[in-house]
């Protein structure tokens, strides 16, 4: 529903700034000009406007999701990203429109929106196992549970808004589950008819299936600045305080403090990417042992992706091989590469014993000469084509915890490691498919 609600949201964005001078009855009728103009435009673009009710000061319309391939190729164009599979499996959905335009001091336009209908492949599912809980939603819409609320400003530069708390239980003949969203609020500015700055907070979130599965997730925030002409000019940063995670048979994850940070930027048509992620700590559960990673980081860096490349494969069939293979090549000829700077644990801690803990570098890179058409019709060829260079260092409590497994000791047998400064270490490179271990090759 968030995808969705923001998807509206960005759709419904009014296009120019109006300063309210000439008296509430004046700036109604000019905000009602920009709806009309964006609602057809909308009806240009795969959906469909229907039993649209106006007074004078609020009305009502439903939005249609009709074609997807129009739909795709209009969010894209308005710089959101999407593809045709995700907009296809809303095909047939319906949302109802409530707007109101001077509602309060601080909103020009307020709209409540909602879903009326489900999408298709869902309400002419006819899995009998799937019929309960295809009538539960359909009660649940005719209750509106799944309600986003946008108030934008008078000056049309800023909003703000929220998802409404959702509670609620599906129940099937063996199993109870239980969906939990409190809390979720957003606002963001709006500069030169585009996007600015997005913030988003989420007090709770949880999927409760009692024995079967229960995640939960709390203290949850996201803020996103635009910083160029192109939807990937971003940076952003998040925070989640906990996240909790228990499966059986006996498999429990527990997650403190996650930070992160992003920055994407295009030059010249490429992307280049950067993020970086910590974790206080993170506790696995399983079989009865417990192992607990602290002060964990993680950085990963993209660079030179093709991005009109990159948006051609979110709307291209994926069983016409021609074009993936075409896009593929264009992807590859760039020089496209992908790197983990760091991953890394300071302290690992099992059943109780603290350990130092492990640190990792790689960086993988493909061949710009490489002929895709080649490579698919013979796989082996591929070997060649990619590069890779990767760094392990592991402390030597670590080390020696990790060899009492008899299938680690038979790698470090066939490949022992090099030490330094009381640290086991493996460069590895595979390079023109030649595979180099600590300088011994293979």
């Amino acid at each position: 529903m968030k995808k969705l609600g923001f998807g509206i949201v960005g759709l419904l964005l009014i296009a120019t700034v109006y300063y309210f001078t000439a008296g509430s009855s004046q700036a109604v009728q000019e905000i009602k000009k920009q709806v009309n103009h964006e609602l057809t435009t909308l009806q240009q673009n795969g959906f469909a406007i229907e039993q649209r009710e106006s007074k004078a000061a609020e009305e009502h319309f439903v939005v249609s999701f009709d074609d997807p391939a129009k739909i795709t190729n209009y969010l894209i164009s308005r710089g959101m990203q999407a593809n045709q599979e995700d907009i296809l499996v809303l095909e047939g959905l319906k949302l109802g429109v409530d707007a109101k335009y001077l509602q309060d001091s601080y909103s020009a336009l307020s709209v409540n929106i909602y879903p009326l209908k489900l999408p298709r492949n869902v309400s002419e599912n006819t899995d009998p196992e799937d019929k309960a809980a295809v009538e539960r939603l359909k009660k649940m819409i005719k209750e509106k549970v799944f309600l986003l609320h946008i108030d934008f400003n008078k000056l049309l530069n800023g909003f703000k808004g929220y998802v409404k708390d959702i509670h609620e239980t599906f129940e099937g003949k063996e199993e109870k589950v239980t969906f939990t969203s409190q809390g979720f609020k957003f606002e963001g500015t709006v500069e030169k008819e585009k996007l600015k700055t997005v913030h988003q907070s989420l007090q709770f979130l949880s999927l409760d299936a009692q024995k079967a599965f229960n995640a939960k997730l709390s203290d949850i925030t996201f803020n996103y600045t635009f910083t160029g002409p192109s939807p990937y000019d971003t940076e952003s940063d998040h925070h989640i305080g906990e996240i909790k995670i228990q499966a059986e048979p006996g498999f429990f994850i527990h997650m403190k403090n996650l930070n992160g940070t992003a920055k994407n930027s295009v030059q010249k048509g490429l992307l280049k990417s950067t993020v970086s992620s910590k974790a206080d700590e993170i506790r696995i559960m399983k079989d009865h042992k417990t192992y607990t990673l602290h002060n964990i980081l993680f950085d990963l860096a993209i660079d030179k992706l093709d991005i009109a490349a990159f948006e051609a494969f979110q709307r291209v069939d994926i069983n016409d091989t021609k074009a993936v293979n075409a896009l593929s090549q264009k992807i590859f000829s760039k020089g496209f590469s992908v790197s983990i700077p760091n991953f890394s644990a300071e302290k690992i801690t099992q059943d109780g014993t603290t350990m130092d803990g492990f640190d990792l570098s790689s960086s993988w890179s493909i061949n710009r000469v490489l002929d895709i058409n080649a490579v698919s019709q013979d796989p082996f060829s591929s070997i060649s084509i990619f590069s890779n260079k990767t760094h392990i260092s592991v402390s030597a409590d670590l080390f020696a915890h990790i060899v009492k497994d008899p299938r680690a000791m038979m790698f470090i047998m066939l490949l022992p490691p090099v030490e330094k400064e009381g640290r086991k270490i493996y460069d590895i490179e595979f390079i023109n498919g030649k595979l180099t271990v600590n300088g011994t090759s293979f």
